[in-house]
């Protein structure tokens, strides 16, 4: 997978620095990156394609590089439960390589994506020979794990336009901007509140000039008050 030309072994370098920069592989000696890489393979997905569906089979991990990946639980009567977004740099899929059930979630592209992929037995052999690479893994759950505490502090605690504040900064693309490609409907299920109330959230955000919209971006415009009312110290609303 090295042998690339040209362009395309400009992009690929590039990819390949996303996966050297992920908690995951950093700090891994150059040896054993390299073997890493070896038993990658490069995935590419369009637009709304699934990746992998909850409890399907724990085949491996992703490293994503391109495009935007949401990751959700879905029950009964098709409601769904959106739980991250994930950006060029996220890893997902770690949890299937070790449970006997398969994938606790669904993964689906939310624009045409691209991310390496690890297959789990090779990856778990390569793991248990080096102890950065352990230390690295536990560390990525013990960060995923803390990300669910706060998703269920937001959800359960904070008000919506404190939630959706905090989901604009946690995923802002471009500096000061975040892509909203997806509906707002998906939005309320992520920060756990309806439609209705993410519309209202986002006028009141748009009236106290903290953002402005610029479809298909958001726009951070003061991102104090943003923060303001992450951490609770802004109340005029």
């Amino acid at each position: 997978m090295w042998e690339v030309k040209g362009e395309k072994k400009m992009i690929q370098n590039d990819f390949i620095d996303i996966v050297r920069r992920t908690v995951l592989f950093a700090d891994v000696e150059p040896g054993e990156f390299e073997s890493l890489m070896q038993i990658s393979a490069v995935k590419r997905y369009q637009q709304g394609q699934v990746i992998f569906n909850r409890s399907d089979a724990g085949g491996g991990l992703y490293v994503l590089v391109e495009g935007k990946v949401r990751i959700f639980v879905s029950g009964n009567g098709s409601k769904e439960q959106l739980l991250r977004v994930l950006l060029p740099g996220d890893t997902f899929g770690e949890a299937g390589i070790y449970l006997d059930y398969g994938y606790p979630s669904t993964s689906q592209c939310l624009d045409k994506s691209t991310a390496y992929y690890f297959p789990g037995d090779k990856l778990k052999r390569i793991v248990s020979e080096s102890h950065q690479l352990s230390a690295n893994f536990l560390k990525v759950l013990a960060l995923k794990l803390a990300d669910f505490a706060h998703l269920f502090e937001s959800r359960t605690i904070k008000e919506a336009p404190a939630r959706l504040a905090s989901f604009i900064l946690n995923h802002e693309e471009v500096s000061g901007r975040m892509k909203l490609n997806f509906s707002k409907g998906q939005l309320a299920s992520f920060i756990g509140t309806s439609p209705e109330t993410v519309s209202r959230a986002l006028s009141l955000l748009k009236a106290k000039n903290a953002i402005k919209e610029e479809k298909p971006y958001i726009v951070i415009l003061n991102r104090d008050i943003l923060n303001g009312l992450v951490q609770g110290t802004f109340k005029d609303y």
